[in-house]
């Protein structure tokens, strides 16, 4: 096995099978009051004790209301009764889309596809939506990614999105769903714009995944410009990981964000370092060595190692866009010159579109940022497990 394997990469026939995601949405608000709709297919609405069981069209506008622990329903504004959890399902999940409008707070109105299901969480309303794992990955790319992109960085980010929820599929199974609509797990707004590139190349890669040489789904990891440099993995992050090393990055040179500036007062830095790191600002060379710090290759601490100083952690107090950065000193201020936006581990989106202008195909963008991983079919990954 581990000598078929050998390849960087590789592709498995396609088999029809499709699997359901429950995505927890909307989450960054607490729902008090919202309504629901249909388009003209048919849903049928029943709760957990089946005390109702009915058939909805788009005639019909379901009012849901959070009350004492429960889930107040009207329809048609006749009130029906008090609930611990309802479901409302498509009876044709080719077509089937729903909206929520929001009341309380007052939210635009948000469209998705196939199933909802409702129940009180928190003193308020959580809303999951039971849908069809590639259409999910759809709605990820038009959320993530947007309109105006290729066909094949669309088949890159299809992959690592799809790789990327599987593997953090348990992440929030203690509230009732799989994955948030937030940039904890990845954004999701529902249905969109219906792209026909994303939705091609959605198709044209479904169901491929990366995994390790273990067959364990990869850290799918992706940023917005590298800097010309990508990181390693353990010096963002605590674990070290094989197909997440450094590289040289030349396709990230040149793009939107490729370099950026920002200037600090020297007496706030200096008293910063102190402040929180004990740094020896009194000491002429340490002194030297804080206002001066020059990176040609990226580095995890500022200054060296003996301090332990994370660059990741300067970034974050400061909110720089990278920490791969350089200071100069101008005299009552600092020049922070740096390169790249993102933690720079994986993937850069901004280099992966530029290998694409320039003839490279979605197989090589993968091979390019992630070392030594396998494209496999997800519905065949248990037959390549060793135990």
């Amino acid at each position: 096995m581990k000598k078929f394997l050998s390849s960087i990469l590789f592709i498995l026939p396609l088999i029809s099978f499709s699997i359901d995601f429950k995505i927890g949405i909307l989450r960054n608000v607490k729902l008090k009051k919202v309504t629901v709709s249909v388009n003209d297919v048919n849903f049928a609405l029943k709760s957990s004790n089946n005390k109702i069981t009915r058939k909805i069209t788009s005639k019909n506008e379901l009012l849901l209301e959070f009350s004492n622990g429960k889930i107040a329903l009207s329809i048609d504004e006749k009130f029906i009764g008090k609930f611990d959890t309802l479901k409302l399902s498509c009876l044709s999940r080719d077509t089937g889309i729903f909206n929520i409008n929001s009341n309380i707070p007052n939210l635009k109105t948000r469209s998705y596809y196939d199933d909802l299901i409702i129940f009180p969480q928190f003193n308020a309303i959580s809303l999951v939506n039971f849908i069809d794992f590639e259409k999910y990955i759809i709605g990820v790319l038009e959320s993530e990614v947007g309109l105006g992109q290729s066909e094949d960085f669309y088949k890159v980010h299809a992959i690592i999105s799809r790789t990327y929820a599987l593997q953090n599929q348990y992440k929030f199974i203690h509230e009732g769903f799989y994955l948030t609509d937030l940039v904890n797990c990845q954004v999701y707004k529902g249905n969109m714009y219906k792209d026909p590139t994303i939705i091609n190349a959605i198709r044209a890669t479904e169901s491929l995944i990366l995994v390790d040489e273990n067959m364990d789904y990869i850290t799918a990891s992706y940023f917005s410009n590298s800097g010309g440099q990508t990181n390693n993995v353990e010096d963002v992050w605590s674990k070290a990981l094989p197909y997440l090393r450094s590289i040289h990055d030349p396709y990230s040179m040149g793009g939107i964000n490729y370099i950026w500036e920002k200037k600090i007062l020297k007496s706030q830095w200096l008293n910063y370092l102190k402040k929180n790191f004990q740094y020896p600002v009194d000491n002429v060379e340490a002194l030297n060595a804080a206002l001066n710090f020059k990176q040609e290759i990226r580095h995890k601490y500022l200054v060296d190692w003996v301090y332990q100083i994370p660059l990741t952690q300067v970034r974050k107090d400061w909110q720089l866009k990278s920490t791969y950065f350089s200071i100069f000193d101008n005299g009552e201020y600092l020049s922070f010159k740096g390169k790249g936006f993102g933690h720079g581990v994986g993937l850069s989106q901004e280099g992966a579109m530029r290998m694409i202008e320039l003839g490279y195909d979605f197989l090589e963008v993968l091979r390019f940022y992630y070392t030594d991983v396998h494209l496999i079919d997800m519905k065949r990954r248990d037959f390549y497990i060793i135990d």
